[in-house]
């Protein structure tokens, strides 16, 4: 049998399950049998009305409980389904045949036998196409999630080794040049790996715990750099617990430094700040170092380095056009990254 012999097998198992198939709609069975009861009426007087209605029901009732028996396997056949409707519409044409106070024609016979067929064809159908149908579009949910899942760690990763990258080459230079800061250095580095390399392959994280790897990386810089950096966070401890996926906010801070303070002889100071925004979160890094070039960032839609680009992806993957990323020189001057995430 084939891959997708065995799929539409599971389907219809798991649509007949979901959908009561079985002797399980009770109700549902009532109220067709008055239905079915008041159109006989309509078209047949009492004697032929009540033969019929009662053929109908017990035609699909064992149709019903067959497919309810098929539904408990873990993967049934179209085939089945098919025999299933067959058997029930025969009992229900058998019963009015037996029920019935007048004598029919050959050709009555055979309509009835079509109309049993026909009605149980559509009391198994239309509940199963239904199922299917959310079966399948269930199906195209989970995969869409799988699918951004998997773009989403992609982009991470390319984020990780960059990150990485750029810490260890700082403990590199100050071996080499046999800082007395190489161990206080090590240290830091080493606390910021035990965070961030645990929690940069986590789904979801808190903006407290992304402020806890931002802390620690400007801790890393401000050995480094000396004077030359200041930093300051500036976020309200109610906004702590706010959900935040991971490395956001220290690429932004690290983008600040390289492009911002480190080229600059003075330094500058770096900002990282937290609001609300109506319904969403605004978080902003501004830096005093070198003021962004003109046309650096057009309209805030290029890319500022491989970092920020991988954030917009990742961005757009989670929230499409609810969340965005800008970065310009504000009113005070100073280069500013800025963040805009929605709430749950």
């Amino acid at each position: 049998m084939s891959h997708t012999e065995l799929t539409l097998g599971h389907e219809l198992a798991q649509a007949l399950r979901e959908e009561g198939v079985g002797w399980h709609r009770p109700r549902r069975l009532l109220v067709g049998a008055l239905a079915l009861l008041a159109l006989a009426l309509s078209l047949q007087r009492w004697p032929q009305a009540v033969p019929l209605t009662v053929g109908l029901l017990l035609g699909h009732a064992t149709t019903d409980g067959l497919c309810g028996l098929l539904a408990r396997r873990r993967r049934t056949a179209l085939e089945l389904l098919l025999i299933a409707l067959l058997l029930g519409a025969t009992v229900g044409w058998a019963a009015e045949q037996a029920l019935a106070t007048q004598a029919m024609t050959a050709a009555d016979r055979l309509t009835r036998a079509w109309l049993h067929l026909g009605f149980g064809a559509v009391m198994l159908g239309l509940p199963l196409l239904q199922g299917l149908r959310r079966l399948r579009a269930l199906r195209r949910v989970e995969q869409d999630r799988a699918r951004l899942r998997a773009e989403l760690q992609m982009l991470q990763a390319q984020i990780e080794p960059h990150f990485l990258f750029n810490t260890l080459a700082t403990l590199r230079s100050f071996i080499r040049q046999g800082s007395d800061q190489s161990l206080p250095l090590l240290d830091a580095v080493s606390s910021l790996f035990d965070i961030a390399l645990t929690r940069a392959r986590q789904a979801e994280s808190t903006l407290g715990q992304e402020c806890q790897i931002v802390e620690h990386y400007l801790a890393i810089m401000a050995l480094r750099l000396g004077e030359r950096l200041r930093w300051r966070l500036d976020v309200d401890d109610a906004l702590l617990d706010l959900p935040l996926p991971p490395l956001m906010l220290q690429p932004l801070v690290e983008n600040a430094i390289q492009h911002g303070i480190e080229p600059s002889e003075a330094g500058g100071e770096v900002l990282l700040q937290a609001r609300r925004d109506g319904a969403g979160l605004r978080l902003s890094v501004s830096n005093g170092g070198c003021p962004l070039q003109p046309g650096a960032e057009p309209a805030g839609q290029a890319g500022h380095g491989v970092a920020l680009a991988n954030l917009r992806q990742r961005l757009r993957a989670l929230h499409g056009d609810d969340a965005t990323l800008t970065l310009a020189t504000n009113a005070a001057g100073l280069t500013e990254a800025t963040l805009t995430l929605p709430l749950p």
